[in-house]
């Protein structure tokens, strides 16, 4: 009964994706009624009943695909029954939101731009109850969800939002929010979100979640091929940082992926060895240093971004190459105005870590702001690793030695290239036109 019900409703709306009726309605960019010639939208008329509803679908007049998708009762537009859908003109999800439904229509059915089933929802007496069944395009089933006193309970879902549930009051014409309280007393939820490839229908990934929390992520490719796999491990804390891996960002179509997302590439490395190639140039600006690399072409330049954390007692530097954010690359008069310094990687004189080290060993800065003052600092290269710091105590001739004033961090830009950067600041910059120091509030003596 329940699939001739279906397949009732499958028929009435592909008679209506045909576009065969003879008077459809046209809307402006505002969704106020036009004339063809001028329209941005369509709705194909009649639209098709459930019982005492009716299935209102509205398309992008140039794309066909579908923008709106909800059922309404009493004939208004704004009197959505259950889960209404808005979508871009690529087919990408734009938005939802949940209506009471009070009438006899307990089963909801909503369709892919083509007519074939995409989503079934079940509810109870005003809310989501039940099973909410999502399909995928050659009609194998993505994921059930079940829902118990209007919220998620467990389940596989696809592209999901957490609304509050709404209801159209007839007198003011107006939409409000009706507030359900969650029972706090019950389980803690726990349920998976999976999208899939478009073109191959395999998954493209699964997370799965935790009082909404992502406790584990996998990503796989268009063949089905896991691409990584991220669970709690895979971040600092406590603020939850990328530590290694891409984060992606896919940009669901009804739970499919259409293109190849965007994505962050991080890596994390500890501080004895910084592997950051390739590097075509460093920039240096107001007492900071950056890092360029260029695309393949040669003409664009992304900065490669960086950080410090801390795990378990080991300081770790993590690099960001940003694939994400349309202005990512940028041409290089971009990055510069009068007062950057950018040194080529070429520039670069070609010493190892060792080497590199030995170096700058013999080296040592003054504290300027204590000159013809009671107290004297001295920096030097106290290891391979730190910096110390040598305080005397002028009036008592006392002198305090710090060991490890501050760590070193050996950066690799290229192949046998490398330059030392100061955790507390400053850099040690091999150049072969003459080395670039720096190390703020120091001078070398």
């Amino acid at each position: 009964m329940i699939q001739k019900s279906c397949l009732i409703l499958g028929i009435l709306y592909s008679s209506i994706y045909s576009f065969a009726q003879v008077k459809p309605l046209y809307f402006d960019k505002n969704l106020k009624e036009t004339v063809k010639s001028d329209a941005v939208y369509f709705r194909p008329l009649p639209l098709a009943k459930l019982g005492n509803l009716e299935l209102l679908t509205d398309y992008y007049m140039k794309e066909k695909t579908i923008k709106r998708q909800g059922y309404i009762a009493d004939g208004n537009p704004e009197n959505y029954v259950g889960d209404v859908f808005w979508f871009d003109a690529e087919g990408e999800s734009d938005s939802g939101s949940s209506f009471i439904n009070k009438t006899q229509q307990k089963k909801l059915t909503y369709y892919f731009d083509d007519g074939k089933i995409w989503k079934t929802i079940e509810y109870g007496d005003s809310m989501k109850e039940g099973k909410t069944i999502e399909y995928k395009p050659d009609g194998t089933i993505l994921g059930e969800a079940v829902y118990k006193n209007g919220f998620l309970e467990s389940g596989t879902v696809g592209d999901i939002s957490f609304n509050e549930y709404e209801r159209y009051n007839k007198k003011t014409e107006f939409r409000e929010t009706v507030h359900v309280p969650e029972d706090k007393k019950k389980k803690r939820l726990t349920y998976k979100k999976v999208y899939y490839w478009k073109k191959s229908l395999k998954t493209a990934v699964e997370y799965w979640y935790r009082n909404k929390e992502v406790i584990q992520e996998k990503n796989f490719d268009e063949n089905g091929n896991l691409i990584q796999q991220l669970d709690s491990t895979s971040y600092f804390y406590p603020k939850k940082e990328f530590k290694n891996g891409k984060e992606f960002y896919y940009r669901p179509q009804r739970s499919s992926i259409a293109k190849e997302p965007s994505y962050i590439e991080y890596r994390s490395y500890p501080l004895s060895e910084v592997n950051m190639e390739p590097v075509s140039h460093i920039i240096l600006y107001r007492g900071t240093v950056h890092f360029l690399e260029t695309n393949p072409a040669g003409q664009l330049y992304r900065e490669i971004k960086y950080r410090f954390f801390e795990e378990k007692g080991e300081k770790l530097m993590r690099l960001g190459r940003d694939s994400h954010s349309a202005t990512a690359w940028k041409p290089l008069e971009k990055y510069l105005d009068s007062e950057t310094v950018l040194i080529p990687i070429s520039d670069i004189e070609g010493l190892s870590k060792e080497k590199i080290f030995q170096k700058f060993s013999k080296k040592k800065w003054t504290n300027r702001y204590l000159k013809n003052n009671t107290i004297a600092e001295k920096l030097y290269l106290s290891s391979p690793g730190f910096t110390g710091k040598m305080t005397q105590y002028l009036s008592s001739g006392k002198t305090v030695t710090e060991e490890r004033e501050s760590a070193l961090i050996y950066i690799r830009l290229a192949s046998g290239k490398y330059m030392i950067l100061r955790e507390k600041g400053g850099w040690l910059i091999p150049k072969s036109s003459g080395d670039l120091i720096e190390i703020p509030n120091y001078v070398q003596e």
